[in-house]
């Protein structure tokens, strides 16, 4: 399978909860162990976490966030957050989801999270958040994983980032990594998604005439431009380039320019 993920807040005007702990810090300890979790037992992984040195605001961070997760073509994104609400007064794992793809997800992750931290269910357990930029925008199944409360003292005492990452791991493929110590898992070939090889249309879109290139407006404010919709340069201001790659059978890939 192939899964997108991003670490939540982290760059620019997109900042984190500070509590008893630190979100953006809670975050990249757990978030990295689901990633490396999902990867041993062969599944296809694409980070789409803006990087920490952008200075972007909220909407060009979430933007960021979506754009790539779309152009990788994934199965499911995780985006990963801790949640927060005032001092000691909210407690539990939730998970939100936007589909009924994405609560059958968030049905097998939440009770997970609660039997392995020992902590509560907040409301529900699986929240439906339509509104969420990440969920509403992105073309695939996706969940924003909230595990507990980093401004609540008896939340922060449960976390721990090996349990927590293993029952993300768990509800998402029904395997409990924690077990696998000596296990040996036949990896998935790590192959690029495909793509339709036809110009995109829209007021963003720009085709360079008696050619089957074309400019796109980005709505993170970069602007990329397309051999194809696999192909292209990406070029944002204070920002390095990045260029995409993908031969339409199975190879490709990304690179920062400097």
């Amino acid at each position: 399978m192939i899964v997108s993920y991003d670490y939540g807040h982290g760059c620019g005007a997109d900042r984190g909860a500070e509590g008893y702990l630190n979100e953006e810090k809670v975050i990249r300890e757990y978030g990295p162990v689901v990633v490396e979790k999902l990867k041993k037992l062969g599944h296809t992984l694409y980070d789409c976490t803006p990087p920490a040195d952008l200075n972007l605001t909220l909407a060009q961070s979430l933007a960021y966030r979506v754009n790539k997760a779309n152009s990788y073509n994934s199965q499911l994104h995780l985006c990963m957050h801790v949640n927060a609400f005032k001092t000691d007064t909210a407690t539990g794992c939730e998970v939100e989801y936007a589909s009924n793809s994405g609560k059958a997800y968030a049905d097998r992750i939440y009770p997970e999270i609660a039997s392995a931290l020992g902590v509560q269910v907040h409301g529900e357990g699986s929240i439906y958040r339509p509104d969420l930029y990440v969920l509403k925008y992105t073309s695939m199944v996706a969940i924003l994983i909230e595990p507990f409360f980093c401004d609540t003292k008896a939340d922060c005492d449960k976390y721990n980032a090996e349990k927590l990452a293993t029952a993300i791991v768990k509800g998402i493929t029904g395997i409990d990594t924690s077990a696998q110590t000596n296990a040996v898992t036949q990896p998935i070939a790590q192959t690029a998604p495909t793509y339709e090889e036809t110009v995109p249309t829209g007021p963003n879109i720009w085709q360079i005439p008696g050619t089957p290139f074309y400019i796109e407006l980005r709505a993170d404010g970069d602007m990329a431009i397309h051999l194809d919709r696999g192909n292209y340069l990406t070029l944002r201001k204070g920002g390095a380039p990045e260029v995409y790659y993908n031969n339409n059978k199975g190879q490709g890939g990304s690179k920062r320019l400097f």
